[in-house]
């Protein structure tokens, strides 16, 4: 049975969530969700039965497997080994952000062994709403590329896309034997470790910048690990742009929203896909 709503914020929803993907957030159920990513998908999730970010990937997951399905195209793929819900007070590292994607194997939370290259952080939501409001209010504010309640989602998965995208092309040369054996190194390249480390202080110019900010707002325009977050907030904001307001899933083709930007914004891209 669907519950009904009782809210405290403004029903008048205009960024991608309504009643009813609302509702049916609110019966997910996480532990089913995190056997199937298993058994189908071979990644390791822990949401800790917090529905919002269970239902915000599982939503985000389905998305993918369409435009997988209907474009062929590896971009739209699961690279990421394990997905974890948490609390601040579980971190072992520095994080200022509520979600984080991780390019090279290390600890992360208290008492769990390190996490493999290109797995995803998401910090417990309250609910799907304040997450909502808080998505619209920095889109609203000109911080961000998008409203919509699976912005934040989609951005850090793209991440993991991005590093996948990186290693793929140079291989790993880092000491973790399970990167080591997903992505062999390349005799000719540098490494795509080093590759990474190396576009964490990579910016563009301030004239680039003025579009980075008109296209994908203040976040995407900031210095730090500038060429991995614009990767990641184009590809959350054509995605985002595509769904369809009635149930979140693809209704547009968002490879040609992207053709669409403006010529200066995707030369900026070509050099991010190109590095």
């Amino acid at each position: 049975m669907i519950p009904a709503i009782q809210s405290n914020y403004n029903m008048n929803f205009t960024s991608g969530l309504n009643k009813n993907l609302l509702a049916r957030g609110l019966v997910f159920d996480t532990r089913n969700f995190e056997t199937k990513l298993a058994q189908k998908c071979n990644i390791d999730a822990d949401f800790k039965g917090n529905k919002p970010v269970g239902f915000a990937f599982a939503k985000v997951c389905e998305i993918f497997n369409i435009l997988q399905n209907r474009l062929g195209k590896t971009l739209f793929s699961l690279p990421c080994p394990r997905v974890r819900a948490y609390d601040k007070s579980d971190l072992v590292i520095e994080n200022k952000t509520n979600g984080f994607c991780i390019p090279e194997t290390r600890s992360v939370l208290k008492n769990e062994l390190p996490f493999e290259t290109g797995s995803l952080f998401q910090e417990k939501e309250n609910s799907l709403e304040n997450w909502d409001y808080t998505i619209e209010t920095d889109f609203k504010s000109g911080k961000r590329s998008s409203g919509h309640f699976l912005a934040d989602t989609l951005h850090e998965l793209m991440h993991s896309v991005y590093i996948n995208h990186i290693y793929k092309k140079y291989g790993y040369n880092g000491n973790c034997p399970y990167t080591r054996a997903k992505y062999p190194r390349k005799e000719s390249s540098t490494g795509g470790l080093n590759i990474i480390q190396v576009l964490q202080n990579k910016t563009f110019t301030s004239g680039e910048n003025v579009i980075i900010r008109e296209i994908l707002g203040e976040y995407a325009a900031k210095p730090h690990n500038q060429y991995h977050e614009v990767f990641a907030e184009t590809f959350s904001k054509i995605i985002c742009a595509s769904l369809s307001p009635k149930d979140a899933l693809p209704q547009k083709n968002p490879m040609e929203l992207l053709a669409a930007l403006p010529k200066e914004f995707l030369g900026i891209l070509h050099k991010i896909l190109n590095i």
